[in-house]
């Protein structure tokens, strides 16, 4: 079958359609774990995914988060280039990650004040003017498993839409031990650039390695 790794928008997706995605990432990432771990799924616990805990997604440059955040600070970006928010990193043993999503946080950060808001050609968002929403300045995503480019999603589709979260068909499943990359295409470069984008993911370990539900 062909491989569709395309990443679709929550309002073009059907109801039920998102819960059925999340639902057969976590079954055939439950199957290999157990696969390979040797162990029963009844031994296994399904989890959200931690930014930095599991990702270790970088905070500032080249410097490692220690924050469970999805917000990424960036201090050194090429305009229209991918920058890697990870760095080349190894996923932890007996660990296996999927992603299958994406949320724009933007909403939930609230005002931001600053003449940012105007060089990088954000929407006033009603009260007082100069009140600016934080710019999203990331349009695509790369995330590199093994040294194999996996997918890129564009997320830009996700604008003309309310809801700016989307999801795909096909996760991208990083096993234990594996190798990985994580990469946001910036548009352009300011001072401060942040992006808050939230990959929308699980993680399978044994029970007790984190938590013990």
């Amino acid at each position: 079958m062909v491989a569709q790794t395309q990443l679709i928008p929550i309002d073009e997706m059907t109801p039920g359609s998102i819960g059925a995605i999340r639902n057969a990432v976590i079954t055939g990432l439950v199957a290999q774990a157990s696969r390979e771990l040797s162990l029963p799924p009844d031994r296994l616990v399904v989890r959200d995914v931690r930014p930095f805990g599991d990702l270790q997604m970088y905070l500032a440059g080249t410097t490692n988060s220690t924050v469970e955040s999805w917000f990424y600070d960036a201090t050194t970006t090429t305009a229209s280039a991918y920058t890697t928010v990870t760095g080349t990193k190894t996923m932890g043993d007996q660990r296996y990650v999927a992603i299958f999503g994406v949320r724009d946080l933007r909403g939930g950060a609230g005002i931001h004040a600053t003449t940012m808001g105007t060089s990088a050609s954000t929407l006033v968002i009603g009260g007082a003017q100069g009140d600016w929403v934080y710019p999203q300045l990331v349009n695509q995503i790369k995330i590199n498993v093994g040294g194999s480019d996996k997918v890129i999603w564009d997320i830009q589709g996700m604008y003309a839409y309310p809801r700016l979260t989307a999801f795909t068909p096909s996760a991208v499943v990083i096993p234990q031990n594996a190798s990985f990359n994580i990469y946001y295409y910036f548009k352009t470069t300011v001072a401060g650039i942040r992006a808050m984008i939230q990959l929308v993911g699980v993680c399978v370990e044994p029970r007790g390695k984190l938590v013990s539900p």
